[in-house]
């Protein structure tokens, strides 16, 4: 269920008796905001939504909180994230309250369980090796699961997206899919998807793509933003949200003649977790059964990216590289 209050969120500090605070923070700096869940009879009214202001109302499955209450002894889960790709997971402006649909649908299966949530925004290249070493439950990113990353962690699948070619406003380079960039400046993130569908193609160019790498989908894109490049590769849904809602993406489109690289977005654990991982799909499983998936993808604008199956490692059904 899915109702809306208009709020202004707290900062973090006492707050009233039975409500969680759920702490948003970046490794650099500490959170100066927080987003809040509060309970009542097993059920927790989870804030999220672009602003804070709608509420979803999970209701805790007994029987999945009392497996998590062995495997998470103190209560809460920590979750790795990288806050730079709304409108999945990203600061919100002058705060260090995370926002996102990744973000609320980690609220959600935390809700679900009967734990708290711990987030901590990293580079994105760091978050499968922070997961090799155990130092979080698991992250949620708007990662793939691609065969090569299955051989570091294990993943629960939970949505689907593509990715699409972004130019400057006009299309300049008259770029007309992905073999059109060869010979041009196009920028990239260190080990996503999109990087290893660039290479994939530059091995066939006869005049190759100049590819510069960068940590995150922002510098990447501020490449294109400055024209110091002259087109990307972003997430669809990513770019699409930051063309209508970003000030300094309006003088960006997106190349709609063809989308590439269609694959899960999934939830990432370590190998030796998979009592937590089957635990989270089913949270998910029954996050569907009750409409909070629904409910929370409509929310952002995503519902094409929902799926009607919570899988385990089924990346080789999309095959993405990485």
């Amino acid at each position: 269920m899915i109702t809306r209050k208009h709020r202004l969120l707290p900062t973090i500090g006492l707050m009233a008796a039975g409500a969680l605070l759920l702490s948003a923070c970046s490794p650099d700096s500490a959170s100066d905001g927080s987003a809040t869940a509060s309970s009542t009879a097993g059920v927790t009214n989870v804030a999220g939504g672009p602003d804070g202001s709608t509420v979803f109302e999970v209701t805790v499955d007994e029987e999945l909180a009392a497996t998590a209450a062995e495997l998470i002894p103190d209560g809460a889960l920590e979750i790795a994230t990288k806050a730079a790709a709304p409108p999945y997971e990203f600061f919100e402006d002058g705060t260090g309250t995370l926002r996102g649909s990744d973000i609320d649908l980690g609220y959600a299966i935390a809700a679900k369980l009967g734990l708290d949530a711990n987030f901590t925004s990293m580079e994105f290249a760091g978050i499968l090796p922070a997961i090799e070493a155990g130092r979080y439950d698991f992250s949620i990113a708007g990662m793939g699961d691609t065969p090569t990353r299955q051989e570091i962690v294990d993943f629960v699948d939970y949505s689907t997206d593509s990715n699409s070619i972004v130019t400057t406003s006009g299309n300049p380079h008259e770029i007309d899919g992905i073999e059109t960039l060869c010979g041009l400046n196009v920028s990239s993130v260190e080990g996503s998807v999109y990087l290893g569908l660039l290479e994939e193609q530059n091995e066939s160019c006869a005049e190759k793509m100049n590819i510069t790498i960068f940590q995150d989908n922002a510098n990447a894109l501020l490449q294109v933003q400055t024209g110091r490049a002259d087109a990307t590769m972003y997430q669809t849904g990513v770019a699409l949200y930051l063309i209508k809602t970003d000030e300094a993406s309006a003088g960006l489109e997106v190349v709609d003649s063809e989308e590439y690289g269609k694959g899960y977005n999934a939830i990432a654990f370590n190998k030796d977790s998979s009592e937590l991982r089957d635990l989270v799909q089913q949270a998910l499983i029954a996050l569907q059964e009750d409409g909070v998936y629904q409910d929370i993808h409509l929310e952002w604008g995503l519902t094409s990216n929902m799926i009607d199956e919570i899988t385990v490692n089924d990346g080789l059904r999309f095959n993405q590289p990485s």
